[in-house]
């Protein structure tokens, strides 16, 4: 915890402006830790800044964080540097991560590097969120930000939820208390508080979307309409208020006519043709999402074909999307993840070694598991000792004279076994183990598995094999943390 010191300037017109916006919509109150996001980029460092203003009259306590993913080498060292360098000039405790993200997922993923990377980012905040006790997570996306948004999911021909945009708040806890206010004020008031930032290299490629709505599109339209980006926020909460109301509608409507099981989810075939079509689309949408939690749901292209093909089709009609098989049967629709049976993942550049099965887990590091969206992270800890610390089933502590380096993390296999702690050194085969406590067959390839050349490790989430466990006396520990995806899956 760190207390930020007091500023002896007179609070500015954009602190006032965003202590107002705060107190009106609760998004920040008195009294309350944050964690700010700071990326050492303008919108970041005036976020800080600002909240800094604030903090001493609104008794806030922040904490910075700064996720380094190495993609730029020395320029992406150098805005660690001016992060670290930033916040001991304000005197914020600063929290950095670095974070390896493969540039290419498995066969079975089709997301782009740039949407993993959110993934990871997002996560990486939440659990540092959850170890700091932060009442909110504080990101710095503005209204420029947000025109963008809505240009680029317009573009793509997005329904009401891409046009809604960037939402404020987020399951009360991931704030944007910048999103109403244009680039062109924060970059005035970083400039009259002579704050330095950085600027990201990679924000002038025109290979991404983004970058050619901002440099190109949104330009041409200020000329037509200089209140554009006012008026595409406009936009994005209307939409987001009907987005939020039809959401709630497709939940009711679902209600009565899902039944999960083992087996995949059943859906009435003749109920479910009987709502309206939009909402049809929503609880598909809802469906798929949720049998692969990671993923946003699929977009009209991908829904349209199913209701068609399968729902109004002919008994036996099946199609597989993104993972998941749907299959009308006599009176129902049956929707079941189709894993595949193994992980193969791209290597991230120098800091990740490819391995032909898997994904290589270097100690010390952190891995994102691209089936489930999860982080793995793998350091040293010191010698152990049982009264210690508590271990939950998402932390394995292991001693690391009783294996070699490096470790693998892949799916299980058909023949995999492991000694699981806790029976004596027993061998059992994974998939007995999986069936003993009942883990549907469609989620036991998405558990990760962490190896070494002796054999099976841990399975994640679940047990740790008796070979290696940490004892009373371990001079050497492997601690390996599984960090939970959070839901967080919208746009920002």
């Amino acid at each position: 915890m760190h207390r930020i010191a007091r500023t002896q300037r007179k609070s500015t017109q954009l602190a006032r402006l965003v202590a107002r916006t705060a107190k009106a919509t609760g998004l920040i109150e008195p009294g309350q830790r944050l964690l700010v996001a700071v990326s050492g980029g303008p919108d970041s460092v005036a976020l800080l800044s600002v909240l800094n203003e604030l903090a001493p009259a609104w008794r806030l306590t922040l904490h910075a964080a700064h996720i380094n993913y190495g993609l730029r080498g020395k320029e992406s060292e150098e805005d660690s540097w001016f992060v670290a360098r930033l916040c001991d000039r304000l005197g914020i405790a600063l929290h950095s991560e670095r974070v390896t993200v493969a540039r290419k997922g498995s066969a079975d993923d089709r997301s782009s590097f740039q949407e993993r990377a959110r993934e990871a980012r997002y996560l990486i905040l939440t659990e540092l969120g959850r170890t700091l006790t932060a009442d909110r997570i504080v990101l710095g996306h503005q209204a420029d930000d947000q025109a963008e948004t809505v240009l680029m999911w317009m573009l793509r021909g997005a329904g009401v939820g891409g046009l809604a945009g960037i939402p404020p708040i987020r399951e009360s806890l991931f704030i944007r208390p910048l999103l109403g206010i244009a680039r062109d004020a924060i970059l005035k008031y970083l400039w009259s508080r002579e704050l330095p930032f950085r600027l990201d290299s990679s924000n002038a490629s025109p290979l991404y979307l983004r970058n050619r709505i901002r440099h190109e599109l949104l330009p041409a339209m200020k000329r037509f309409n200089p209140a554009i980006v006012e008026g595409l926020a406009r936009q994005a909460d209307i939409l987001r208020e009907d987005d939020a109301y039809l959401h709630r509608l497709a939940h009711e409507a679902m209600g009565p006519l899902v039944h999960v099981s083992d087996q995949g989810v059943a859906v009435d075939r003749t109920g479910f043709l009987a709502l309206p079509v939009t909402l049809q689309r929503r609880i598909l949408r809802i469906l798929l999402q949720d049998l692969h939690p990671r993923r946003k749901g699929p977009g009209f292209r991908t829904i349209a074909p199913i209701l068609e093909t399968v729902f109004q089709g002919r008994t036996g009609a099946s199609v597989t999307i993104q993972g998941v098989r749907v299959t009308r049967e006599y009176t129902a629709v049956r929707l079941q993840p189709d894993p595949p049976s193994c992980v193969t993942v791209t290597a991230a550049g120098d800091a990740t070694i490819f391995a032909a099965e898997g994904l290589a887990l270097p100690v010390p590091s952190l891995i994102h598991w691209p089936l489930t969206g999860q982080l793995i992270r793998a350091g040293l800890g010191p010698q152990f000792f049982p009264s210690s610390r508590a271990i939950s089933r998402n932390q394995a502590c292991l001693d690391l004279d009783r294996l070699s380096t490096p470790l693998t993390v892949r799916s299980w296999k058909p023949g995999d076994a492991f000694q699981p702690a806790g029976m004596g050194g027993r061998t059992k085969k994974l998939q007995d183990y999986f069936s003993d406590i009942k883990l549907p067959r469609h989620a036991r390839a998405h558990v990760p598995i962490v190896l070494a050349q002796e054999g099976i490790l841990w399975v994640a989430g679940h047990r740790t094999d008796h070979r290696f466990y940490a004892r009373c006396g371990t001079q050497r520990t492997l601690l390996l943390e599984l960090l939970e995806p959070t839901s967080e899956g919208g746009t920002g």
